[in-house]
């Protein structure tokens, strides 16, 4: 919702209010393609039952029963099986042997602190813990079919079945049989600072095909980062080709409403969606577009900077770094349950006879010789470097892989950025957000001063005409009554244009300047409404949290009495009398309501601009009122 974020010198007549509606309905469109995508299959809830396993030997206790010849039953998923965590000084991360994907991502940071959360609807019992307490966790989802960071095996053409370790019986034809019902990785190595999950389970089944994932931690300059390797290897007599697929996931309620109307009566919704970057530019779909976008504006082919999933002010994304081949697909997805994907399918990947070669580490303990660093060329590893943190500017450019373009500005980026550096700066300096949004407002008006002067003197020469005005309207009407028909309004235009300009009037003089600043003044808008910076910051008093709305509403009618004021002292360019009364009295009411709902941070900008544009009204109207100096005695 842009509206409010234009209230500079007050609107003035019929031409500007048009120009301001037109405005609103592209504004929020603006930078963002059409929005569908081939839906995602609904998740259902996953059962649970043991603890992960570890790779190791078989057992050596001698022929299994019948029973557990036919087949080895796969340990079920949540809630028993207990993730793996990592933690930097900034995040703890859950990392599940459940599909082999990232369960939690918990941010510790004092900001990020929020008590009284409640957990979505649907959640199970036991995952309603992760949503309630303080801490904010970026993953949404609890089915682990959904966690994000997940790698999903497509294909894998390769000869060979997968058998029981212990018997040697078949129990699956082939290895991406196994992938549709084997959800559980085991865990090979899991240490403060490093984790290796393998599947199939190495322990359990043989299987021509083994994937390893290996999550390390990236350092203490990088706290809201992980490095991710995914290594494919092939044991098999002959040659194989696997396709793997790589997605990053959320989740939002499926009945969010997008805004529309509604939103000119409060803030926009904090909407999840999906986003990747590749070649210029990034392409952001949010959960309410990305169900009906063409299938060109949500996918791609090549390799991209990054892919992710993103709110508005928190993001998880991958970044691909080595091992890719420049064809691969890249597109966003969205469920009727409300899951968002943002998928990266792998070209495929053709891996060299494996039989009797060397094994890496986490696989010597059932088999020999081990590889040590160097596998070869039966195996094949992709890197990854992940990001679950704030959409902050200094980390996304220090992460780097492009991730900066995940701030999403629209077309008024290259306005936008440069006042979120003015804005943090400020607060570096001042230690106050406040007096930080204070001294963005007075540069701005600064910078726009000469603008805004000339529009205002603008108008005092059109107000100077109202005498002339009503009298052209007086004689028009008295003529076409004398006559006995209606007055011709095109008639009455012309000559109200040729009195304009025989005073060298330009009657849209008042408003061109005002439609020149929308730009600057949307851009402000979205600097400050997106800013992490501002979340969960204190204001002042009773306001807790810049990014939520003042629970009392006190600035946004301190704001409506203001405006009053300011529509009171603007000079009236003639019209219709109703017509200027109604916007006397409408337009504050009109836009205090519309501002009831917008965060505070946001608000308190458009109320200090408000008071500077009356103080700057009322300077040049007196400046135009003081007498003329006399002329000094010779």
């Amino acid at each position: 919702m842009i509206l409010p974020a234009l209230v500079r010198p007050p609107l003035r007549g019929g031409f500007c209010l048009l120009a301001l509606v037109a405005t609103l309905s592209t504004v929020d469109a603006m930078g963002q393609a059409p929005e569908a995508a081939t839906p995602v299959a609904a998740p259902a809830p996953t059962t649970a039952a043991a603890a992960p396993p570890k790779v190791g030997p078989p057992d050596a206790a001698g022929p299994a029963s019948a029973a557990s010849s036919a087949s080895p039953s796969p340990p079920r998923c949540r809630p028993e099986i207990v993730p793996l965590v990592l933690q930097s000084a900034k995040v703890r991360w859950a990392i599940s042997p459940c599909l082999g994907g990232m369960q939690a991502a918990t941010l510790l940071d004092p900001q990020f602190q929020i008590p009284g959360r409640t957990a979505p609807p649907g959640a199970p019992d036991w995952a309603k813990g992760r949503f309630t307490g303080p801490s904010l966790d970026l993953i949404d989802t609890w089915d682990a079919r959904w966690d994000p960071f997940r790698e999903v095996l497509v294909r894998a053409q390769v000869a060979g079945s997968v058998t029981d370790a212990r018997t040697g019986v078949q129990v699956a034809e082939g290895v991406k049989a196994l992938a549709d019902r084997e959800p559980v990785w085991a865990v090979a190595q899991a240490t403060a600072d490093k984790i290796v999950l393998v599947w199939p389970d190495p322990a359990r089944l043989r299987s021509p095909i083994y994937l390893a994932k290996t999550w390390t931690m990236a350092g203490p300059d990088q706290p809201y980062s992980l490095h991710l390797e995914v290594t494919a290897i092939n044991l098999a007599a002959g040659s194989a080709e696997v396709v793997v697929a790589h997605d990053v996931t959320t989740w939002q309620r499926p009945d969010t409403q997008s805004g529309g109307i509604a939103a000119l009566f409060g803030a926009p919704p904090d909407l999840k969606g999906t986003a990747f970057q590749l070649g210029d530019g990034a392409r952001h779909l949010d959960s309410h577009g990305l169900p009906d976008a063409e299938l060109a504006d949500r996918a791609a082919v090549g390799l991209p900077g990054w892919i992710g999933t993103e709110s508005r002010y928190f993001l998880l994304a991958s970044a691909p770094v080595r091992g890719f081949a420049p064809n691969n697909d890249v597109r966003m997805q969205a469920a009727p349950s409300g899951v968002l994907v943002s998928r990266l399918t792998l070209a495929p990947a053709t891996l060299q006879a494996g039989a009797g070669r060397c094994v890496p580490d986490w696989l010597a303990a059932v088999a020999v010789p081990s590889c040590g660093r160097d596998i070869g060329t039966h195996a094949h590893t992709w890197s990854y470097a992940i990001y679950t943190g704030p959409k902050d500017h200094d980390r996304l450019a220090a992460f780097g892989h492009e991730l900066v373009q995940a701030l999403d500005f629209g077309w008024f980026g290259a306005i936008a950025l440069p006042m979120l550096f003015v804005l943090q700066f400020g607060h570096q300096w001042t230690g106050s957000w406040p007096v930080a949004i204070l001294l963005l407002t007075l540069l701005v008006k600064v910078l726009l001063w000469p603008i805004t002067a000339k529009s205002m003197k603008s108008m005092k020469q059109m107000a100077r005409l109202k005498p002339e005005l009503d009298k052209l309207r007086a004689d028009h009407e008295a003529r076409a009554k004398k006559l006995g028909k209606p007055a011709d309004p095109q008639e009455l235009n012309r000559a109200t244009f040729e009195l304009y300009r025989q005073h060298g009037v330009n009657p849209v003089g008042g408003c061109l300047p005002l439609l020149l600043q929308m730009p600057i003044y949307i851009a402000l808008y979205r600097s400050i409404n997106a800013s992490v910076s501002l979340f969960n910051q204190p204001l002042f008093g009773w306001i807790g949290d810049m990014t939520q709305k003042d629970p009392y509403y006190v600035l946004p009618l301190v704001l409506g009495a203001v405006m009053f004021v300011q529509q009171k002292i603007t000079p009236q360019a003639g019209g219709d009398p109703a017509q200027q009364k109604m916007m006397l009295y409408f337009m504050p009411v009109l836009f205090t309501v519309m501002m009831l709902g917008l965060p505070s941070g946001l608000t308190l900008y458009i109320l200090i601009n408000t008071l500077l544009s009356v103080a700057q009204t009322w300077a040049i109207q007196r400046s135009d009122a003081a007498p003329p100096a006399a002329p000094a005695n010779a």
